[in-house]
């Protein structure tokens, strides 16, 4: 590499046809519409020798000669650079990088929380690339100083933090960035509904999670469905650790409701929930057609209806035995392989447990480096109160369930129960995987897929009343 570096700066200007390097002009914004462009660095590299280096070594090997703002934020291998007739670098005729993957990456990091969430949505209409991951580098997905000052003033106008533009060049990337704004943020106000898929001109869509109250893992549902689609999770009260979680269905019910009609005043509303989430998205719907309001769609991601009478077995769990669950849970949902296990929890004492599970969950980027252990304690709390929130509907529904089967399950009947609880036939959809996976990659497209064909239809028949 070294070697490669010494040959280029040692050509003229008129030879170096072995590394070009070239400003291109990208519209950012709607399709046709001119509303301001942005410069990349792009490195267009023809190898001298049959074996390339990879693009990972070129990015590698510039890093230790230039600063990160002054890197090509993308780099492309050629056989050969396109010539005019008169033998000259024929810029109009390079290919134009993909900026919906970049180039060199490290492995892909999902948002894990409310904040990451908020700055890669700025970050994504800024830069014009998706999705983007919170280790992903600033300067290398295309960033400028340009660019870097209108990040600011949205950190600003979102925040209410008036970052110097020094501090991109030490935390370029989301992670960092979340963690700056932390220290400087003494309480970012807790709110249960969570932005997941921003934007979109239909109307929005609300997802209630299961039983550990964590929305993060709905994050690849919301990206099949669309960027037109606007998607809200709605997270429990309590995943903090600091403020009491809610133990019965219909006071998470109203406590979403509440937050919900800060985006959404008025109905018709779009819902749906997974697992212990489907219950509090029937209550929901109960609760907005009591008010008066219409319910366009409501969709139960692979839930049992509960049973009037049938309360649950009362099982007295230690907290070791609910971490080793919740670490399950995680292990399923977002493939991290913790080790984890009752064996090794018991013995320790309560706050050794908590710290225990926060390590294995930061070593697998499911929680950013700087989580306390408050919030593994929220997960506990959270867990606790949905066991004991027993639920059985009051009443029937009058309109139509729509209900989503994992196909991987077993199942004796087909609407599951919701048959009972609506006044309609229940509209079933069959898709892969089992209840946890259904919702995780890849059975998540088709899952996406369905949805985004009974949302569209839940629109257009509002549309046309």
């Amino acid at each position: 590499m070294i070697d490669l570096y010494n040959r280029i700066a040692a050509l003229s200007p008129k030879k170096r046809t072995l590394l070009a390097l070239r400003v291109t002009q990208q519209e950012l914004g709607v399709a046709g519409e001119d509303q301001h462009n942005h410069k990349r660095l792009v490195a267009y590299v023809v190898p001298s020798q049959k074996q390339a280096p990879t693009i990972a070594e070129l990015r590698g090997f510039l890093e230790e000669k230039l600063p990160a703002h002054m890197l090509p934020s993308a780099f492309l291998l050629l056989e050969a650079l396109p010539l005019t007739p008169n033998g000259k670098v024929d810029r109009r005729a390079l290919p134009t990088p993909d900026t919906t993957k970049p180039e060199g990456q490290k492995a892909f990091v999902a948002p894990r929380d409310r904040l990451e969430l908020q700055l890669a949505h700025i970050w994504e209409e800024l830069l014009d690339v998706r999705p983007i991951g919170v280790t992903d580098n600033f300067f290398n997905l295309g960033g400028h100083s340009i660019l870097a000052v209108r990040l600011m003033a949205q950190i600003q106008q979102q925040f209410g933090q008036n970052l110097p533009l020094t501090t991109l060049f030490q935390a370029a990337t989301i992670e960092q960035l979340a963690n700056t704004l932390r220290e400087r943020t003494a309480s970012l106000a807790w709110s249960p509904l969570v932005e997941i898929q921003p934007g979109g001109s239909k109307r929005p869509f609300f997802c209630m999670p299961g039983g550990g109250g964590n929305v993060i893992y709905l994050y690849h549902l919301a990206r099949h469905l669309g960027s037109d689609q606007p998607f809200y999770g709605l997270q429990a009260r309590g995943l903090d650790g600091e403020q009491a979680p809610h133990t019965h269905v219909e006071d998470i019910a109203a406590y979403n409701i509440e937050a919900m009609q800060s985006v959404q005043p008025q109905g018709p509303y779009l819902l749906a929930g997974h697992s212990f989430g489907s219950y509090v998205a029937f209550e929901m719907a109960t609760q907005l057609l009591a008010q008066g309001q219409e319910v366009a769609l409501l969709a139960i991601l692979d839930t049992q209806a509960p049973v009037p009478g049938d309360k649950p077995v009362e099982v007295d769990l230690d907290d070791a035995e609910y971490l080793s669950r919740i670490a399950i849970s995680i292990e399923r949902f977002f493939g991290k392989s913790l080790s984890v296990s009752y064996e090794e929890l018991q013995p320790l004492d309560p706050d050794e447990r908590l710290n225990y599970l926060l390590d294995r969950l930061k070593m697998v980027n499911f929680f950013p480096p700087e989580a306390k252990p408050s919030q593994i304690r929220g997960f506990l709390q959270v867990a606790k109160a949905n066991d004991q929130a027993y639920y059985v509907p009051k009443g029937v529904y009058p309109n139509r369930i729509t209900l989503f089967r994992a196909s991987e399950e077993f199942r004796d009947d087909p609407a599951m129960g919701w048959d009972k609880f609506s006044s309609e036939s229940v509209d079933t959809h069959d898709v892969p995987g089992d209840h946890v996976t259904m919702v995780t990659e890849p059975h998540v497209q088709v899952l996406a897929k369905k949805l985004r064909a009974c949302l569209d239809k839940a629109q257009a028949d509002d549309e046309r009343e």
